[in-house]
């Protein structure tokens, strides 16, 4: 049995071999507490990230997204699917973030990262999820998303992410930006706020708690607070772009 290391407290993971060998792993419950019950092994399917969208944003929220260009989802996902994705995002190789050519990283973002693809078994069913989520503003505000991206970021203490937009100038195939969190117990404190200029120019301050989904217009400017302790997220974006748009999946 792997014991996976993270920034929350150690999970218990029965799986032989790293992520992408074993489809799915087994999810159990630290077993040292004695005043656990017995607990059932778990197959992490991806019926565990259904989320009903429609009722999570109804049309209130949807104008508030509208009129000013981000909102905050709380308590999105299954304790199930919350733990697998903190699991998968504590003992996976994180590896050093790009920028432009010519810049120093260290200088603009200090986060680690890791792109989700079909191996990562946790963050692709969150990519499903974000599909639906994605096929829900595509008929409700003619988003025209084709296809959803996203990647695990680890920000060190003492790092952050300076001011930008996710779309570079003169581009725009990034339509809206969404941000998972994944810690628990966070304080103010601790740092690592995202801060984002909304439409209207006002600045506002969200903490990274776990189970949070915080989305905005991709070209609203934002940006990382220096974290105070380890900080884990899921980076996403719903974009116009790309040969194969993506494939619903009933959930």
């Amino acid at each position: 049995m792997t014991q996976i290391i993270s920034n929350l407290d150690k999970t218990a993971l029965v799986v032989d071999h790293p992520i992408g060998q074993d489809n799915p792993p087994l999810l159990l419950p630290d077993t040292h507490n004695d005043s656990q019950e017995i607990p059932t092994q778990h197959v992490l399917q991806i019926s565990d990230f259904a989320v009903d969208w429609e009722d999570k944003l109804m049309n209130k929220q949807l104008d508030t997204f509208v009129t000013d260009g981000w909102l905050i989802v709380d308590d999105v996902f299954s304790s199930t699917a919350l733990l697998a994705l903190q699991a998968e995002s504590g003992f996976i190789d994180y590896r050093d973030a790009e920028l432009t050519a010519g810049v120093r990283i260290s200088d603009i973002r200090g986060d680690r990262i890791r792109w989700i693809t079909e191996d990562f078994f946790a963050g692709y069913y969150y990519l499903q999820s974000i599909n639906t989520l994605a096929s829900l503003f595509n008929r409700s505000l003619f988003a025209g998303i084709r296809h959803s991206e996203a990647h695990y970021a680890c920000y060190p203490t003492g790092f952050g992410y300076q001011w930008h937009s996710d779309n570079p100038a003169g581009r725009d195939e990034r339509v809206i930006s969404a941000v998972f969190y994944l810690n628990d117990d966070w304080e103010t404190a601790d740092g690592g706020a995202l801060e984002v200029v909304d439409k209207h120019g006002v600045h506002h301050e969200v903490m990274p708690v776990a189970n949070r989904l915080i989305i905005f217009d991709s070209d609203l400017r934002h940006q990382v607070q220096t974290a105070h302790r380890q900080r884990y997220s899921i980076a996403t974006w719903m974009r116009r772009d790309g040969l194969v748009p993506f494939v619903e999946v009933a959930v």
